[in-house]
């Protein structure tokens, strides 16, 4: 589960802002908080604010920060805070607190825009006030220090020299101990857990689309169609079909058709899973099968057998159903769930209804869902909680994007709070000019 979540010097976000999932003391939607080791943790937040005011870049950020983590901090010349010049020159930098495999643990670590690498790196091990460096690593006058509090037997200390020797300076030390295996050894089980954290992580963009694959165990799962139909989606069934692979590419000339499915080959065999792709309109899912690509087509029966519908004939508010009911339904473990713009293409009772099913159907599970919106309807406190709800805006001096919870202004729960939000108490609503003022002549 995230705890607390920092960032500073990325897209919009200037100075550090800090996003806390620790629950305050309110004690309405008792099942809106997890016990995690004695700490009362949040299973939801919320954000909301005006367009460009920094929401999507929140969810960028952490998306950002994992991918550092495993491809390295290349290609990020130009996501500092481009509105002042001189911060090109100051680190980015993410810190994540979290809880994994039954313990609490702090990592994060700081780079170089101009030079691409990573200036320093750290994960502790929290247990009560006290910490453990399980690493700190840091980069200076072209050398990569790296220090540990770890008790390691002699081979495991010399393998932790070696791997902080080699270390590639735009490259993550947790990456490096992951791919040489080293996290499957007993006293590297922080690096472990820490490690699959970010791999369990799940971020969901408006352009995201999960694919048929995703719902092959679905297909025959009579609660998940009841679902459909009780949505009011006119979906009484769907299935889950192979297509020829001429069929699915029949409008590729032939070489690019070549090129295509060997590029997609790779990707799977490198990334071991599927890719999906929405040719011709329509979704599919790639995957593989004795070496072979297979191609899957998901299509639905809305009453009437003989004439299913595919992926295109549905609205766009089905499709982004269909792209986020996984994450709602037949879910078990643990895991952090962050969805970008959630109520697009939604009606308010239905992302409502989505909510509704988030919690009941996760009461049992240390399962996150952290997203961003904007329907202020969903502003209500009979729906989530007063410490669930935070805002972005974005300082009018220098567009720096800043956030703060609800929880700040001591709301009382039966307070009706979507009207003061609209008025602006709690800021973080659109802030628009003169329209009088325009000069017509120049448009």
């Amino acid at each position: 589960m995230l705890i607390r979540f920092a960032v500073e010097n990325f897209l919009s976000f200037k100075e550090k802002q800090v996003f806390s999932m620790v629950a305050a003391k309110h004690t309405r939607h008792p099942d809106h908080v997890a016990d995690i080791s004695g700490k009362r943790i949040l299973k939801g937040s919320f954000l909301f604010g005006a367009n460009a005011s920094g929401k999507s870049n929140f969810i960028k950020a952490i998306s950002s920060a994992r991918t550092m983590i495993f491809r390295g901090v290349s290609g990020v010349e130009r996501k500092y805070f481009r509105l002042d010049s001189a911060w090109a020159d100051k680190p980015g930098s993410f810190q994540f607190d979290v809880f994994s495999n039954g313990h609490f643990y702090s990592y994060g670590f700081a780079f170089s825009y101009s030079d691409e690498h990573i200036i320093a790196e750290w994960l502790y091990k929290i247990q009560g006030n006290s910490e453990t460096c399980v690493f700190e690593r840091e980069y200076k006058d072209g050398k990569t220090s790296l220090n540990t509090d770890l008790k390691l037997n002699e081979d495991n200390k010399y393998r932790f020299r070696i791997y902080g020797e080699d270390l590639n300076k735009a490259k993550s030390f947790l990456k490096e101990m992951a791919e040489k295996e080293a996290v499957n050894n007993s006293e590297f089980i922080d690096l472990r857990n820490v490690w699959e954290w970010f791999r369990e992580l799940v971020v969901i963009f408006p352009n995201t689309h999960l694919g048929p694959d995703a719902y092959r165990n679905l297909a025959s799962d009579k609660y998940f169609h009841s679902l459909l139909q009780s949505l009011n989606t006119g979906i009484k069934s769907f299935s889950i079909e192979e297509q020829p692979l001429d069929n699915v590419l029949t409008y590729f000339p032939e070489q690019v058709r070549e090129d295509f499915l060997a590029d997609v080959k790779n990707y799977i065999k490198r990334g071991g899973g599927k890719a999906s792709f929405i040719l011709g309109k329509d979704l599919y899912s790639f995957t593989m099968r004795d070496n072979e690509l297979v191609a899957l087509k998901q299509l639905m029966d809305h009453g009437n057998p003989g004439e299913l519908f595919s992926y295109h004939d549905e609205s766009d508010g089905t499709r982004r159903l269909f792209d986020l009911l996984p994450f709602v339904t037949n879910i078990s473990g643990s895991g952090v769930i962050l969805i970008d713009e959630i109520d697009r293409s939604f009606h308010t009772k239905l992302i409502t209804k989505y909510l509704e099913l988030f919690y009941r159907n996760t009461r049992n599970l240390d399962i996150q869902l952290i997203a961003t919106l904007h329907d202020v309807n969903i502003m209500d406190l009979d729906i989530v909680r007063q410490d669930e709800i935070w805002f972005v805006y974005k300082e009018n001096d220098t567009g720096a994007s800043k956030m703060y919870s609800l929880n700040k202004f001591q709301i009382r729960f039966d307070k009706k709070i979507i009207k003061d939000y609209l008025l602006g108490r709690f800021g973080s609503i659109p802030c628009f000019g003169q329209l009088e003022d325009v000069d017509e002549q120049s448009v």
